[in-house]
């Protein structure tokens, strides 16, 4: 297996994952639910960790597929920025959910500020998430790229092509 295949094997589980997760804190904080809001921190600091392997592995498999296709630099070098930007986000969420679940070891409540601010850091992660993985995307789908300069030219295209019928 080589590095573009496990970075498209892990890159999908931190963006399907923090989805799920503010789901799981949404359930957790609506039902008032101790155990499930255990659950869902120990299932963030099981994508961190695959997130962390996706993140690794982008390099390599960007020099993979710059031998042997035509990529855009700007494009890849903003999905890395994004991607970066993710992980560190999910490094300090991940600091403070390790707090919250040593604070329940220790048999202390977690606050409900602190349960807020995982909730929504969720939510924001998952949403930059999705952002770095639309752009990592267009390196290689050119298709889902919008420009309004594509859009013009498929127009004249086609009006080109209804006049050559109508001669």
């Amino acid at each position: 297996m080589n590095a573009a295949q496990v970075h498209l094997l892990t890159v999908h589980i931190p963006i399907i994952g923090c989805w799920g997760l503010s789901i799981l804190f949404i359930l957790a904080h609506y039902f008032r639910d101790d155990r499930l809001f255990k659950i869902s921190c120990w299932l963030l600091l099981t994508i961190l960790l695959l997130a962390t392997i996706a993140y690794f592995s982008g390099p390599p498999a960007y020099e993979l597929l710059k031998e042997n296709y035509q990529v855009e630099n700007e494009i890849v070098e903003f999905h890395a920025l994004l991607a970066r930007s993710c992980l560190l986000g999910m490094v300090v969420l991940a600091m403070i959910v390790g707090n919250a679940l040593v604070q329940g070891f220790q048999g202390e409540k977690v606050p409900g500020w602190q349960r807020w601010v995982i909730l929504v850091s969720t939510i924001l992660l998952s949403i930059f998430w999705a952002a770095a993985a639309h752009w990592g995307g267009m390196i290689r789908h050119p298709e889902i790229r919008f420009t309004v300069s594509n859009v013009v030219e498929t127009q004249v295209v086609q009006e080109t092509t209804n006049r050559e019928r109508l001669i």
